[in-house]
């Protein structure tokens, strides 16, 4: 009766803002378009699901018979879900340009299709599919990205690989794939392989590290955790478009200073404005549904500052999500006559955005590098932990910024992490 009802209500709103806000509750609706581990598990064969987690800590290629058959389940699942087209979604590096939130995604659109090459026609007859081999990589031309001496014509050819351990999602009839984009050299030409690439220097020093000083002997692996808090301002879009330098730098250049500028919190926490609370109450529900746990909304300091989070995850997950949910932002304020600005201080004389990434590492067993929790195994690991991240930023950062997060660590070590991003198994390091 409850969810019933509340659905009715879901349609009379969806109704008299026309169409913008969903008319599905948004927690039954969490996480039914994404193909993450739980729905592996449910779809795929056990061996197959075993073979391709293993394959995934070793980084080993997934063999072609199990490609065959996870790219079937996917285009199962994706139909069932409305796609009828799929797309690597990568991030090229574009050497800026434009208003700070966009252009950080890149991807085609293929319509699941294929010619039944197998007919006996000559003319092939179309089949809707999901070609194994086009799940796995797909190719792109890397000669119209900025990538310095890479750009001539002879070292153009580049690829897209699906990153197995970012999942699959639906969304407007697409099936997206989280792809690392390289060059036929091997060459990273995007955001996303310096990240991987991190994260296997991570996992094979942190389980060196641990081997070190005698602790997570059943480790397999490691883990990067991430808990983004996206900070940005939201604005009437016909303000916007008056404004040439917030068009083409996601900021103001000229204008005059607020009146005794803005050094209040009168805004704080301060009730959401109803037009932003529809645009972010809508990005939730979306969000939601494709697999990233927005828990939180709220607004920020200066006028006209919000904020949402989710749940941390997986770094390359998280920082996925953490695009896809600028893009949304985009899409749909545009819908509502509203802006987003994702620059981190838009406007001067008032409190700039702070865009906290809570980051840590783990084991795939629970361990916390920088958690120091209750047991002596924890406490070493944390102290551990800490003087390893305080020299390495020592050794390689810059002056300012290693005084900055050296304080940050004195401050974490005396104060337990109470971000709202956070677990208690999570972060502690807030950047």
């Amino acid at each position: 009766m409850g969810q019933n009802t509340s659905t009715a209500v879901l349609e009379a709103v969806n109704t008299m803002t026309g169409g913008v806000f969903p008319t599905k509750d948004p927690l039954d609706a969490a996480g039914s378009c994404i193909f993450d581990d739980k729905v592996m598990a449910e779809k795929l064969p056990a061996a197959v699901l075993k073979r391709f987690q293993e394959c995934v800590i070793t980084g080993a290629p997934t063999t072609e018979e199990d490609q065959k058959v996870i790219a079937d389940t996917i285009y199962e699942w994706a139909r069932e879900r409305g796609a009828i087209d799929f797309a690597h979604w990568f991030f090229p590096l574009r050497g800026g340009g434009g208003a700070v939130g966009g252009m950080l995604g890149a991807y085609k659109q293929d319509t699941l299709l294929d010619l039944d090459f197998a007919s006996k026609y000559v003319t092939k007859p179309m089949k809707a599919c999901l070609p194994s081999e086009r799940l796995f990589q797909g190719e792109t031309d890397g000669s119209s990205f900025p990538n310095g001496g890479l750009r001539v014509t002879h070292s153009a050819a580049a690829f897209t690989t699906w990153d197995r351990t970012s999942p699959p999602f639906v969304l407007n009839k697409t099936l997206y794939i989280p792809c690392a984009f390289i060059t036929h050299f091997g060459k990273c030409i995007d955001e996303k392989t310096p990240l991987l690439r991190s994260m296997d220097a991570v996992k094979e020093q942190g389980l060196r590290l641990l081997k070190a000083v005698g602790l997570g002997k059943d480790a397999k692996t490691m883990h990067s955790y991430l808990g983004w808090e996206q900070e940005f301002f939201v604005i009437d879009a016909a303000h916007y478009k008056a404004r040439p330098d917030l068009v083409n730098t996601g900021r103001t250049l000229f204008g005059k200073l607020p009146t005794r500028h803005q050094q209040g919190d009168l805004n704080y926490f301060q009730p959401i404005p109803t037009s932003v609370a529809l645009l972010l109450d809508r990005v939730q529900a979306l969000m939601l549904e494709v697999g990233c746990p927005m828990a939180v909304k709220h607004n920020e300091v200066a006028p006209g500052q919000h904020e949402m989070s989710p749940v941390f995850r997986t770094a390359n997950v998280s920082c996925d999500s953490n695009v896809l949910f600028m893009e949304t932002m985009n899409r749909e304020a545009a819908k509502l006559g509203l802006q987003v600005l994702f620059h981190e201080k838009p406007f001067a004389g008032i409190n700039g955005s702070g865009k906290h990434a809570n980051w840590s590492v783990g084991t795939d067993t629970g361990l916390n590098f920088f958690y120091p929790g209750k047991t002596e195994e924890g406490a070493k690991l944390f102290v551990t932990g800490i003087a390893c991240l305080a020299y390495g930023l020592a050794q390689y950062n810059d002056p300012w910024l290693v005084h900055h997060r050296l304080r940050l660590l004195s401050n974490i070590i005396v104060c337990p992490a109470r971000t709202r991003t956070r677990t208690r198994t999570e972060t502690v390091i807030q950047y």
